[in-house]
């Protein structure tokens, strides 16, 4: 289900063409098995990356979700939510079904005499710094406190840049102290904050300066131009699972392979909603 909600305010196996990534990147070792156009990278377990469990994926069509998780879904640079929307409709509709994505406009306007679509971004970067960073973290608080509860975030280029940073700052009890937790998060296309590309803003300088132990999905593309940045962001988190197509900056289509991962994503989101109900 995906909610129209749109505010504003002005390796070991792993082929040749993949190595320099993970060698340039050090991130360890992935096993990969497969020549489709969506290829799992699978889980990291302390540096290095093991192939995920085999699953049917056409199980997903008969997966029950006991609790729908809610995402607040935050779009990329010069964007806006119906524009984030739209890349979703090559997601097949059992797969969006299990979930209930809440699209927002990010809260700064940006200038663009080509388009006619009012366009936004989460922050504004000047000379390595941020100056409007903390001011977007609270328009983000606030929209959770206004539209939640909430169970994840899920961000896309820049917007992934601030979904991938939002649990561990939750985490350090520096942002988000009046909503519930972060419990999952869908990364596509990101980036780490004091990483290779983007310094870390000072509000979020310790968010990474623990491992950030949620069920996550980070998805991005062999020719993607944030491919190395958001390697350096799964690193940051626990056993995440990663979708490596071989596109661009975009939200990919999920084949055979890629839904194997949405499915084992999916069966850790019912994993803490059991364990929720157990406790």
């Amino acid at each position: 289900m995906i909610s129209h909600i749109y505010l504003s305010k002005v390796s070991t196996h792993l082929p040749i063409k993949f190595q320099h990534i993970i060698n340039r990147e050090k991130t360890g070792t992935i096993n990969k098995k497969s020549t489709s156009n969506i290829s799992i990278i699978g889980e990291r377990r302390r540096g290095s990356f093991t192939r995920s469990k085999k699953a049917k994926y056409k199980d997903i069509r008969k997966m029950e979700i006991p609790k729908k998780p809610r995402f607040l879904c935050f779009h990329g640079h010069a964007s806006n939510a119906a524009r984030l929307e739209e890349h979703f409709t090559n997601w097949p509709d059992y797969v969006l079904e299990k979930m209930d994505l809440v699209f927002i406009d990010g809260p700064f306007s940006v200038d663009d005499e080509k388009s006619e679509e009012e366009l936004f971004d989460w922050f504004t970067m000047e000379n390595n710094t941020y100056p409007n960073f903390d001011e977007g973290i609270a328009y983000i608080e606030d929209r959770m406190i206004e539209l939640g509860p909430f169970d994840g975030v899920l961000g896309f280029s820049q917007g992934a840049l601030v979904a991938g940073v939002l649990p561990g700052m939750q985490q350090q009890g520096i942002c988000l102290t009046n909503v519930g937790k972060i419990e999952y998060a869908i990364i596509i296309s990101g980036g780490q904050f004091g990483g290779r590309t983007f310094p870390a803003p000072e509000l979020a300088e310790t968010a990474f300066s623990s491992p950030i132990n949620i069920p996550s999905l980070h998805i991005f593309g062999e020719r993607d131009k944030a491919r190395l940045n958001a390697l350096e962001l799964v690193e940051a988190y626990v056993d995440p699972l990663v979708i490596y197509h071989n596109g661009h900056h975009e939200v990919p289509k999920l084949d055979e392979e890629g839904l194997k991962i949405m499915f084992e994503f999916l069966g850790k989101i019912n994993a803490v909603v059991d364990e929720a109900v157990l406790f």
